[in-house]
């Protein structure tokens, strides 16, 4: 599996940076949320708890997705601005 940052935003007034990225996957099927939280933790240096995958879109016929998730500097915030389902999603709320 590999991952391409394509666009990384720094949403400043959320504390958040909003990151849009391709995943290359071409031995297997789509990967897990926990997967591509443990690669852009390790890629960009943060915890996995503070990032959340919001949406992992599969491209028909293709190995390839594309992925939209949110990086926080603080966990008591994200808690705080993401929706609950989203977090069990996530596995951040039990």
């Amino acid at each position: 599996m590999e991952v391409k940052i394509i666009e990384r935003n720094e949403n400043k007034l959320l504390n958040r940076e909003e990151i849009y990225a391709v995943v290359e996957h071409p031995n297997g099927a789509t990967p897990k949320r926990e997967e591509i939280r443990k690669r852009l933790a390790a890629m960009l240096g943060v915890t996995e708890n503070l990032i959340v995958v919001q949406k992992i879109l599969s491209m028909y016929g293709l190995p390839i997705s594309r992925v939209w998730a949110h990086i926080y500097k603080d966990e008591a915030i994200l808690k705080r601005l993401e929706p609950k389902y989203l977090l069990r999603r996530n596995k951040l709320l039990e």
